[in-house]
């Protein structure tokens, strides 16, 4: 049987309250002798609420709360939220025998597997965008599908296979629900990188100035595109001319387009034409600057599909929108309507692609195995 254990629900700081809470067989036995109602002829374990102090030579108010019996016995504690009060009773509490553990074990612990991980991704999603998509999961969409495809397999193993692959797919979006897609800008010196970065965020961020290798190092600022996630870097301009630091700073840039998920290479339209090396691994979004000057080229010059290339002007935000569209549609090309299942965490990624290789490999009991390991066997609760 798991031990009683304490928890602390609401986040670390100071504030007007703070949810102690404790689940397991000996809650009450921890929480009686320290408590004692206002009231004293009522049972605390008999009302939705109570209201008394607790503690020992010390007391604090506090209301609680007692729900459950047995294993799934859960007392919650809801007093003033200065953190010495909370670190206070908690102590009071392992003190007596429980064992403190932290607010995302205790959602592994109380909720269903799937909901659990989702309540916890919840807590480090970026965006409010990709906020949503994990409260879908938390409200069972990834839930749904694996029941979906578990129920499928048993008349059309085909159909349930494609629908597993599907889910697979989504991978990648899945993984940047909690952390940001990396885009970096590329190009040669004094094309307006930093410019771009500084009119994209809407502050200046990078250090612009008209002296070629003025950024030496990979600048990166958070934000989002369409409400996706994005950690924009600024890098050096690369030109093979360059020595000493500005050398590094190239180096560095390299680096940081083998680690992008898209490139944005900036071309300066009033200068000569420098495109991207054909080494480049990740999806490049080309991008014409300073339309605003005289042209030196057209852009039949480019070896890119000319609707495939973004004009934009650093210097009045002409295009800026439309650059943004492009680089979050080549992020995310098909975005999830609403409601729709995403496996968010490597692990059930890794247990998704494992039931897809034993059902390719004709093992469909390991398959819907796996499927069932996410879903988990047990009810919530700590028994």
């Amino acid at each position: 049987m798991l031990p009683t254990c304490a928890v602390c629900l609401t986040p670390p700081g100071r504030a007007a309250i703070a949810t102690l809470a404790l689940q397991g067989p000996t809650a009450w036995q921890i929480v009686a002798p320290l408590f004692r109602p206002r009231n004293p002829r009522v049972d605390p374990r008999t009302v939705p609420f109570c209201l008394g102090r607790l503690g020992d030579e010390a007391a604090d108010e506090v209301v609680l709360t007692v729900r459950g019996a047995g294993a799934s016995e859960r007392v919650e504690v809801h007093c003033h939220g200065g953190p010495a009060v909370v670190r206070w009773l908690l102590d009071l509490f392992r003190a007596r025998g429980a064992v403190e553990i932290g607010w995302d074990e205790w959602l592994r612990r109380t909720l269903p597997p799937l909901r659990a991980e989702a309540a916890v991704a919840l807590a480090h999603a970026p965006t409010l965008r990709t906020a949503g998509v994990l409260l879908d999961q938390y409200h069972g969409a990834l839930a749904r599908a694996l029941r979906e495809i578990l129920a499928a397999a048993a008349h059309d193993r085909a159909a349930a296979a494609g629908r597993l692959r599907a889910l697979v797919d989504l991978a990648p979006l899945g993984r940047h629900l909690t952390a940001p897609w990396r885009v970096v800008l590329g190009g040669a010196p004094n094309v307006g990188k930093s410019s771009l970065v500084n009119a994209i965020l809407g502050f200046p961020r990078s250090i612009t100035a008209p002296t070629p290798g003025t950024t030496r190092d990979a600048v990166t600022a958070l934000t989002a595109f369409d409400g996706w996630p994005v950690e924009l870097t600024d890098t050096a301009g690369v030109r093979d001319a360059a020595t000493g630091l500005e050398a590094q700073g190239v180096e560095r840039a390299r680096t940081a387009w083998a680690g992008a998920d898209v490139c944005v290479w900036v071309l300066d339209g009033s200068q000569a034409l420098v495109l991207p090396p054909p080494a480049l691994a990740c999806p490049v979004v080309p991008v014409v600057n300073k339309i605003d000057l005289p042209p030196a080229w057209s852009l039949e010059m480019l070896p890119w599909d000319e609707s495939a290339v973004v004009r934009v002007s650093a210097r009045t935000g002409e295009g800026i929108a439309a650059l943004i569209e492009r680089v979050a549609k080549c992020l995310v090309p098909h975005p999830p309507p609403p409601g729709a299942a995403v496996p968010f965490t490597e692990g059930i990624i890794a247990e998704l692609r494992s039931a897809e290789r034993a059902w390719a490999a004709g093992q469909v009991d390991e398959g819907q195995a796996a499927l069932r390991a996410l879903l988990g066997e047990r009810e919530a609760g700590f028994a």
